[in-house]
């Protein structure tokens, strides 16, 4: 269930690679199930990024040989039940990740809690949930659920 949204200067395909492999390692290593793990990059376009008022998609003659970002905009989806010290963590798995060097990128890593009952994956040719399965409607009339 855990999704990484990356948006960022250009990356090689297998600077991508490399990253995506590396966060699904590190997710799996704490309990998440790699087949659910999803990590998409977006390259943001010129001009479209700005931190404290300054475009940071200038981009100047990058035509996407670097292998690491210069920086990084990312959204991770994660169970609302991890933790801050679990959140740090990634962060700085995503940093590292991404061959961001502390002194001169930039990276905001945002944190939305996602509860896996939100969550719907096609698992063997059906759509399921990762929450608690939910009763038949017919069966839900006239009761009550403490969870709703």
């Amino acid at each position: 269930m855990p999704t990484i949204d990356v948006t960022s200067t250009p990356l090689t395909p297998s600077a991508r690679l490399k990253a995506a492999l590396r966060l699904t390692r590190w997710l799996a290593a704490h309990g998440s199930n790699a087949a659910h793990v999803v990590v998409s990059f977006r390259t943001a376009e010129p001009m479209a990024y700005f931190a404290g008022g300054m475009p940071l998609t200038t981009y100047e003659g990058d035509k996407g040989e670097n292998r690491h970002a210069g920086w990084a905009s990312v959204v991770c989806h994660t169970h609302p039940d991890r933790d801050q010290v679990y959140r740090t963590e990634l962060a700085e798995e995503i940093r590292d990740a991404l061959g961001l060097d502390a002194d001169t990128a930039h990276l905001m890593v945002r944190f939305e809690p996602t509860q896996p009952d939100r969550v719907s994956y096609l698992e063997s040719g059906s759509m399921t949930s990762g929450g608690p399965l939910v009763a038949d409607r017919s069966q839900e009339k006239g009761s009550r659920h403490a969870d709703h």
